[in-house]
């Protein structure tokens, strides 16, 4: 474990879901037409819509990778070539670690790691929202069934400090949204978490999620003081299916399922996503209209600011009446990032400022760290009060409480 004088606080860890996660609460009558588990050739296998969901090959996350067993591939030294599923290396049994399904558990854990606290986040969860996109009743009552049971097993927030566990918000159905976010506020929710991308509208379409038609739900969210988290996760963005290389129906190079990573997705879109959703909300106007709006992107990595940034104040170069102030304000002023370990973070500090940038492991997760405060390790040109600010006292101000 790494050491430091101050305890950090990672804005980044997550959870393997109960098998339970999002049938403990579902509708009876919504059922089949959201989650369920079925044996298919000896394999336990998730049904969701009615169809094997292939975002998580082994949905019961039994047996379980070690934390930070991908950290060569994802740093970029995967010099042997080895493919994914031996790069995971010794599986082991979930039972052995009750941290990752249960909350007393995990808060020793942080005490041992040397954390203050984490906020929480699914690993299941957020590839949810496009396996029912066609379907919005369904997607909301899956949403609003999932955070019951999340606040069953791990608390929104326990009053102790140490973990807050994000609810899932869908805007699919603008009704239904703003009740599901005035209902987990209620409870205590102090963060919320949808991810990147265009909001599903049940006809396979899209919208922007800044489209005006959800500003109530905006709206609401703002004057709560509780931020929202864009976290990476399957969406409407589906740019790889221009750029087949297989026949319909087939598996090709150009997407993601399960970790069958292809070179392809990283060179052309791996940012698009999330660089995409934040430039919508700039320039069709949701953070000018909500300027208490906080914002945080989490897993996302960060290598696309500077291009987002470049093109933002283009727009604002040549159409300065589309934007109420400048776009670069506005995402400085409402916008945190949580950065990749293997990014530049001096680059992203000059250009979003200290104040912006937070530390995530994505522990346990193979792509994250094992040790999450070796994060240190990847900031060491930064003096110590810039490392305190973004290894704990961002998230603070990020979350609206007091350090």
């Amino acid at each position: 474990m790494s050491t430091l004088d101050f305890r950090p606080f990672d804005a980044d860890h997550h959870y393997y879901e109960a098998t339970d996660a999002f049938t403990r609460y579902i509708d009876p009558k919504m059922a089949k037409r959201c989650m369920q588990w079925a044996t298919i050739n000896g394999k336990t296998r998730l049904l969701v819509g009615g169809r094997v969901n292939k975002f998580i090959p082994n949905p019961t996350f039994d047996p379980i990778a070690a934390p930070g067993s991908l950290e060569d591939y994802f740093r970029g030294r995967n010099l042997d070539a080895m493919d994914l599923k031996t790069m995971f290396g010794h599986l082991d049994p979930i039972s052995d670690h009750p941290e990752y399904r249960n909350r007393e558990a995990r808060v020793k854990q942080l005490d041992e790691q040397g954390l203050e606290g984490s906020l929480l986040f699914p690993t299941l969860g957020v590839g949810m929202q496009d396996a029912l996109r066609r379907d919005v009743p369904a997607l909301h009552a899956a949403f609003t069934a999932f955070n019951k049971w999340l606040d069953d097993d791990w608390g929104f927030d326990r009053g102790d400090g140490r973990l807050y566990a994000a609810p899932m918000i869908t805007l699919a159905d603008p009704v239904l949204a703003e009740a599901e976010v005035e209902r987990v506020l209620a409870a205590g929710a102090r963060v919320l978490v949808t991810t990147p991308g265009p909001v599903p509208d049940g006809d396979d379409g899209y919208v922007s999620p800044a489209h005006p038609k959800f500003d109530r739900v905006w709206g609401l969210i703002a004057e709560s003081g509780v931020p929202m988290v864009l976290h990476a996760g399957l969406n409407g963005l589906n740019y790889g299916n221009v750029w087949r290389v297989t026949e319909p129906g087939q598996n090709g190079n150009a997407t993601f399922e399960g970790f069958k990573h292809s070179s392809f997705p990283l060179v052309a879109f791996s940012d698009r996503g999330i660089s995409d959703t934040l430039a919508s909300m700039i320039c069709h106007g949701l953070l000018s209209r909500f300027p208490k709006l906080r914002i945080a992107s989490i897993e996302n990595g960060a290598m696309w600011v500077p291009d987002l940034l470049r093109n933002l104040k283009a727009a604002y170069g040549k159409m300065p009446i589309s934007f109420s102030d400048h776009p670069i304000e506005q995402f400085k002023r409402q916008i945190w990032i949580s950065p990749y370990y293997e990014d530049d973070m001096t680059m992203l500090k000059d250009l979003v400022g200290i104040d912006r940038l937070m530390f995530g492991s994505d522990f346990p997760h193979t792509e994250g760290l094992a040790d999450p405060c070796a994060f240190v390790k990847d900031i060491s040109d930064f003096n110590a009060e810039e490392t305190k600010i973004v290894m704990r006292d961002n998230v603070y101000e990020f979350l609206g409480i007091a350090a």
